[in-house]
């Protein structure tokens, strides 16, 4: 199993707190405020940042090469 980096530590907290935000949006119920939809598109676009950049260096990080030895 690969070592857990910091960043996949980053990448699971922004996953639980997008989860929270959302969870708590349901449990409301009705429409959502601006500034509740607003955290919700930080915490998303955190997420998607950095689930790029562990995907971009993911060879980097012993991933291993993407093109076959031979």
């Amino acid at each position: 199993m690969a070592e857990k980096l910091p960043i996949h530590s980053l990448a699971a907290s922004l996953e639980s707190e997008r989860l929270k935000e959302i969870e708590a949006l349901a449990a409301k119920g009705g429409t959502p405020s601006a500034d509740a939809l607003q955290r919700l598109a930080i915490l998303q676009a955190a997420l998607v940042a950095v689930r790029e950049e562990i995907d971009a260096h993911s060879v980097g990080l012993g991933g291993g090469s993407g093109e076959p030895l031979a």
